[in-house]
């Protein structure tokens, strides 16, 4: 595994924080990096230019993390080779990079969203907390969405449904927690799984089977308000079940 340090980024120009990636240094540089976001951009689009401030601002806060996480970016139009290489056709196009292994970047267009989404797939799919940890990320008006799993890590609730989940689920938190947690939301008895949103009915225990998908089935329909005002937040939750 390579050891990662934001010092041994001294070499490549900072753009404002962001790694600039050239045809000649980004094998380099991603050899050195663990952890790694990369943006390929053209400078005349207008969606890069609208990222670029929310960008920087991430970088500096996950340059602080721990781990700490690099973001880079690459001018597509300058730097062909990896234009081609990466099969880029729109922009942006971000990418993530873990151990040096590329996968699709999922997450949102903001500071907070990229944040979110790059500490999620940095750390452990599930977050274990302690049960006041767990009832403030829950009232936690910031956090959209939590699934959060009470009881034993060696139940097939635990295995088969919540863990899974988690590792295929990049727009909500998991989290769990002692099988006592559950008391301080008025529920008891065996270990179980619970959906935590901020509208309507807060809290809303799962009762079905110890599968992702069953469990999947389960959240997915209360992502979305009974009566809202139709944006792009709501077209996936809604558009995406079809």
């Amino acid at each position: 595994m390579a050891l990662f340090s934001l010092e041994s980024a001294a070499a490549v120009e900072m753009d404002n924080g962001v790694m600039v990636l050239t045809d000649k240094n980004f094998d380099e540089e991603l050899a050195k990096q663990e952890l790694m976001l990369v943006e390929f951009y053209a400078p005349w689009c207008g969606h890069c230019k609208k990222l670029t401030p929310e960008y920087e601002a991430a970088a500096e806060v996950l340059s602080k993390s721990d781990p700490p996480v690099a973001l880079g970016k690459v001018d597509a139009t300058a730097e062909k080779t990896l234009a081609e290489r990466f099969a880029i056709q729109g922009f942006p196009t971000l990418f993530w990079f873990k151990g040096g292994v590329k996968s699709e970047y999922t997450g949102g267009r903001t500071k907070d969203t990229i944040v979110q989404w790059v500490l999620k797939k940095s750390g452990p799919p599930s977050s274990l907390l302690a049960c006041d940890a767990i009832k403030e990320k829950t009232s936690d008006s910031n956090t959209k969405f939590v699934v959060a799993y009470f009881g034993a890590e060696d139940t097939a609730l635990y295995t088969e449904a919540h863990v899974p989940y988690a590792n295929a689920e990049d727009k909500i938190v998991f989290v769990h927690g002692d099988l006592s947690c559950q008391e301080q939301f008025g529920l008891s008895g065996d270990a179980k799984i619970v959906f935590f949103r901020q509208f309507e009915e807060q809290v809303n225990a799962y009762g079905g089977a110890a599968d992702k998908d069953s469990l999947m089935s389960f959240v997915k329909p209360l992502m979305v308000p009974t009566l809202f005002e139709f944006s792009e937040d709501e077209i996936e939750a809604i558009f995406g079940n079809q």
